[in-house]
């Protein structure tokens, strides 16, 4: 059964679709909720409109932390790193992608 449930997360989580505009977006997102003592991975279709705009909020929020958290991990490895390597030029990683995102979200051009 596990076996299966992972199968399945990972179908999601691979499943794009594009929209009117080119983009293309994943269409299933996931959240984790508790009930009881359980915890539950529930997901919810980007194009369905019945789904609850509170699932995307909390979805959203928590691919956010994921990345926050991968990048705390980052900058401890590169710290250790430094430390221990004491290389003549320190590797510094930016962690603001906020220009990485605006480059990656135009539209590609094509040279005639």
């Amino acid at each position: 059964m596990y076996f299966q449930r992972t199968h399945i997360a990972q179908a999601f989580r691979e499943e794009y679709r594009v929209d009117r505009l080119g983009r293309r977006y994943r269409a299933k997102h996931a959240a984790t909720q508790k009930r009881g003592t359980r915890t539950l991975s529930l997901s919810a279709d980007l194009d369905d409109p019945n789904a609850p705009h509170a699932h995307f909020v909390k979805s959203f929020a928590q691919r956010r932390g994921q990345i926050v958290g991968d990048c705390v991990q980052l900058a401890t490895d590169v710290d250790v790193y430094n430390e221990k390597r004491c290389p003549a030029e320190l590797i510094q990683i930016p962690l603001d992608f906020t220009l990485d995102v605006m480059e990656l979200q135009q539209p590609l051009r094509h040279v005639a």
